[in-house]
């Protein structure tokens, strides 16, 4: 049975959003103070900046590692590369605590507790784990150009074993396998075909499961990959 509280962390961030609004609206109805109701929006601007964070850090990796490389290793006569600056993540709210998903927990039994909880609150509140449906057989893909020509792909396994994920770029008509997968996101650091230069980049995916393809192809999404 899955739980209320994604596991996949790029639908964490959503549920930390929606899960805020949802307690701001019903939080008095069910004995939350105003520090309470803080909390919640504060969680949920503490999963975005942790896990937007992460993903900047982890993309701005391939640019520090080529940079190593040059420093290292690059023919003699090679121009010296600028250092990398850091990524900018931005602060934790006023008040930011950690520990946020256990918190959370604790809110949500204090919420289903009191005498003027309703399913409908829960529902609002995003505290009602998701009834089961049948097996999903096709993955949807969601694309984001980072830095350093990094694209980061981000989808859903929804128990499944594994994805394979495809790309072609540019003018190419033959896709290639970049990966088999088996956790969101997975962040494509390809260099450009052209060194320096942008390029479209078209990615599709597909389940597996048992080392064995399950389900169709995802749609093709698209997006052009930049310094």
């Amino acid at each position: 049975m899955p739980g209320y509280i994604p596991e996949d962390e790029d639908e964490l961030v959503i549920w930390g959003n929606d899960h805020s609004a949802g307690v701001n609206t019903h939080g008095a109805t069910v004995g939350l103070s105003p520090a309470d109701i803080t909390d919640a929006a504060n969680d949920a601007a503490i999963i975005a900046h942790g896990l937007n964070g992460q993903s900047l850090y982890g993309s701005k990796s391939q640019e520090v590692t080529a940079y190593k490389d040059i420093l290292l290793y690059s023919p003699i006569g090679t121009a010296l590369p600028g250092t990398p600056t850091p990524p900018v993540v931005g602060g934790l709210p006023l008040g930011a605590k950690p520990s946020v998903v256990p918190r959370r927990r604790q809110t949500a039994e204090r919420l289903k507790a009191h005498p003027n909880y309703t399913e409908a609150i829960g529902q609002d509140c995003r505290i009602i784990a998701p009834a089961p449906g049948p097996a999903e057989t096709q993955p949807v893909l969601q694309v984001v150009a980072e830095t350093d020509f990094a694209v980061r792909v981000t989808f859903a396994m929804h128990g499944h074993d594994q994805i394979e994920i495809q790309s072609q770029v540019g003018l190419e008509t033959t896709w290639t396998t970049i990966a088999f997968d088996t956790n969101a996101p997975y962040l494509d650091g390809r260099d450009p075909v052209t060194p320096n230069t942008p390029e479209q980049r078209r990615y599709r995916g597909r389940f597996r499961d048992n080392d064995v393809p399950f389900g169709t192809w995802s749609d093709t999404v698209s997006v052009t990959a930049q310094a």
